[in-house]
């Protein structure tokens, strides 16, 4: 599960695939420090179980080959090839459906030729269709195959997307192009390129704000609009003693109850001393007490989770749950410097996610320095997860 302040990011790249899937060119510029929009984007591919595919900002050739060559090494594109052309061949004319199995080369050249192409497909996209399923038997596993090569090699662009158009959706894998030196950023403007080649190719470019200032200065293009469109802020988070103590101040200046500002100074107080000065036990109770109140204040999360609740998922003795809710299948568990300061308590929590998430919850964890200087963060993925889990329920009742 991403960390409270990921998930608007990573729903925001949901909804820019969701423009790719109805064929508009999107191109995800992520602007921010390399390091954090990097996990990002790495993220957001594993959320949809794909890989990333780094190549290269300099050569549009280079680019698409290194992109072919990942995607060869996962997958049967001979086999994508065949699947392609029995169903595109199938649809139109129903009466007949080709069999390439067991066939030599020549066998299903002959089959090929005497039939349409189908009209449902690109021009380009038939014709490496046709030769892959005609050369499936020469290629090496894992290998380019000769036929994809020589598309790249006469057009990148064209050759891509005829190539991504074989694989099924949602089994390629996403591309991320370095941006290269200001102010030219070489990488952003192959990356757009290679958006409006393949608008159904997810590719991201990671960028400074000092250099996405300078590349998108003067006049605008139809360049700059597509990589301004795709823009995404990732912050660089501040520490969380100076974000607690904004917290309190901005608590302060809204007016909020003493009560409620002595509960998160007391918070935030154990996050930063609590390994030398609290106990373990207090710390939790700290932390605990806090978040009960803050989801029972809150109108999505009041009377939806139960404190420190037992669940049986098949295990020598149940695990105790910090927060959860059983007719929605969700786990809030909050973790402190005792989490990571010990290996076997580690340990220990890995196991408890596994047999959790085996059991069919949602496991969201949050650390003990958020819960003041991230809150509203935290909420809202709260009101995330509550909603995903909700139209489940509703779609099953159906």
């Amino acid at each position: 599960m991403p960390l409270a302040g990921e998930v608007a990011l990573l729903d925001a790249l949901d909804r820019q695939a969701r423009r790719r899937a109805e064929g508009i060119a999107t191109l995800s510029v992520l602007e921010g420090p390399e390091t954090l929009g990097g996990s990002l984007w790495n993220q957001w591919a594993a959320r949809h179980g794909q890989g990333v595919v780094e190549v290269s900002g300099e050569d549009p050739h280079a680019a698409a080959l290194g992109w072919a060559r990942a995607l060869a090494a996962t997958r049967d594109l001979g086999a994508d090839a065949e699947a392609l052309a029995t169903f595109s061949l199938t649809a139109a004319n129903p009466r007949h459906t080709p069999v390439f199995r067991g066939k030599t080369a020549h066998e299903r050249r002959v089959l090929l030729d005497a039939v349409p192409p189908p009209a449902m497909l690109p021009e380009a996209t038939w014709a490496l269709c046709r030769e892959l399923v005609i050369h499936r038997e020469a290629a090496e596993p894992g290998a380019l195959p000769d036929a994809v090569r020589t598309a790249l090699q006469k057009n990148p662009g064209t050759g891509l997307r005829a190539l991504h158009a074989l694989v099924p959706p949602g089994k390629a894998p996403v591309a991320r192009v370095a941006a290269g030196p200001a102010p030219s950023c070489p990488g952003l403007t192959l990356a757009a390129k290679l958006s409006s080649a393949v608008p159904s190719l997810a590719v991201a470019c990671v960028v400074s704000s000092e250099a996405l200032e300078a590349f998108l200065a003067g006049g605008e293009t139809r360049l700059k609009a597509l990589v301004r469109e795709g823009v995404l802020t990732v912050p660089e988070p501040a520490s969380a003693a100076v974000g607690a103590v904004a917290k309190l101040e901005e608590l302060e200046r809204q007016g909020a109850s003493e009560t409620r500002r002595a509960q998160a100074a007391e918070v935030a107080l154990a996050a930063h001393t609590g390994a030398s000065n609290l106990s373990e036990d207090r710390v939790r109770s700290t932390y605990e007490a806090y978040l009960r109140d803050r989801l029972a204040e809150h109108p999505t999360t009041a009377g939806v989770f139960k404190l420190n609740a037992p669940v049986d998922t098949g295990g020598p003795r149940p695990w105790v749950v910090d927060f959860l809710s059983r007719e929605l299948r969700l786990a809030v568990e909050l973790d402190g410097y005792y989490h990571f300061s010990d290996r076997d308590r580690f340990r220990r929590d890995r196991r408890k996610d596994l047999d959790l998430q085996r059991a069919g919850y949602w496991v969201y964890r949050i650390h003990g320095d958020d819960l003041v200087p991230r809150l509203e963060e935290i909420l809202q993925t709260l009101n995330t997860l509550i909603d995903a889990r909700r139209r489940e329920l509703a779609e099953r009742e159906r």
